[in-house]
């Protein structure tokens, strides 16, 4: 039970970031059916990707690396960089949308996080400690419940649209999925507790994603100024973390410098914020770019689940790059 415990929690811990707040700030209310078939799609797409391997040891790319070939590989890392470097426009944007409840312009605070981040991710790219992750995380889940407590009686106003900025909340289930066990295949019991507590995660992310997109009538009066600082300042550090993963996707895409692929991600999504507002969009639909990049590298990995390219090159292990985490739309990176 302890180890179904803990690999459930290991789940949370991936999928579980910025879009426990941003999805209900760009989306919500999303009636609760809309949430449990993405649910569901995610846990078939597991059982799926477990019976073939999982991709716990080497993430999605290493994942589609060894079954479908370099090239594969490559398509799929460039989908991390592309999407999510256009998606922190939307983290930008909603950002700036908290901000602005204290005074000033959306679009200008916007601007402002997404040039702070950028240059924070490019002069100073330590990681963060593990500390100030679980802090992080806890600050957005408190943001995220007190956006909640005053979301207002919901109205079912979704369209089918909403499907893929929803998988923007998943990003990081797609490198967590442990291997084989209680599939029919002769697995380890280690193996099988990983499964069953991976699904354990999906169901319990699941649930708490439905809550926060189905908002009640106000429980509370809470002060407004505070909660909108601190929702601001939290997903400017996940931009942060976010636009420094994107750079580390450009090293392996290019070879050039981390830093430059940092500046590329985010002119790439300065460019994204600044037609989205020229255009009058929202950061739903801005969460539309990731959400489509989020279900092609699903995907991907699912056709590399299901087929093996014939006589594909053996690789050396000092290409499986796959530990850095990819995006933290929704998840932490392990580094």
């Amino acid at each position: 039970m302890r180890d179904v415990t803990a690999a459930a929690v290991r789940t949370l811990a991936a999928v579980l970031g910025a879009g426990a707040l941003l999805l209900p700030a760009a989306l919500a209310p999303v009636p609760v059916g809309y949430s449990a078939a993405v649910a569901l799609v995610v846990a078939v797409w597991c059982l799926l990707v477990a019976r073939a391997g999982g991709t716990a040891q080497g993430g999605a790319v290493g994942f589609v690396r060894r079954r479908l070939g370099f090239r594969a590989a490559r398509t799929v890392t460039g989908l991390y960089f592309a999407g999510f470097a256009t998606g922190q426009a939307a983290v930008a944007l909603t950002a700036g949308e908290f901000a602005a409840r204290l005074g000033g312009d959306a679009y200008a605070w916007s601007v402002a996080i997404l040039l702070a981040a950028a240059t924070w991710a490019t002069y100073r790219p330590r990681p963060l400690s593990t500390p100030v992750r679980r802090l992080r995380l806890a600050a957005v889940l408190v943001a995220a419940g007190g956006w909640w407590a005053l979301g207002g009686t919901p109205d079912a106003t979704a369209s089918w649209w909403v499907l893929l900025p929803l998988l923007f909340g998943w990003v990081g289930i797609e490198g967590a999925v442990p291997g084989r066990a209680g599939l029919g295949i002769q697995g380890s019991v280690p193996e099988q507790t990983g499964l069953t507590g991976t699904l354990l995660g999906v169901t319990a992310a699941a649930a708490l994603y439905a809550v926060l997109l189905r908002p009640p009538a106000p429980l509370a009066d809470l002060p407004l100024a505070p909660l909108a600082l601190l929702s601001a300042l939290v997903l400017a550090l996940y931009c942060r973390t976010n636009l420094q993963a994107t750079g580390v996707r450009w090293h392996e895409l290019t070879g050039r410098p981390q830093a430059r692929g940092t500046a590329t991600a985010a002119t790439l999504a300065l460019v994204t914020l600044t037609l989205a507002h020229l255009a009058d969009g929202t950061a739903a639909a801005l969460l539309l770019l990731p959400g489509s990049a989020t279900a092609a590298i699903l995907g991907a990995v699912a056709v590399a689940a299901v087929r093996t390219r014939k006589n594909r090159p053996k690789e050396k292990k000092s290409h499986d790059h796959d530990h850095h985490r990819p995006l933290e739309g929704a998840a932490r990176p392990r580094r």
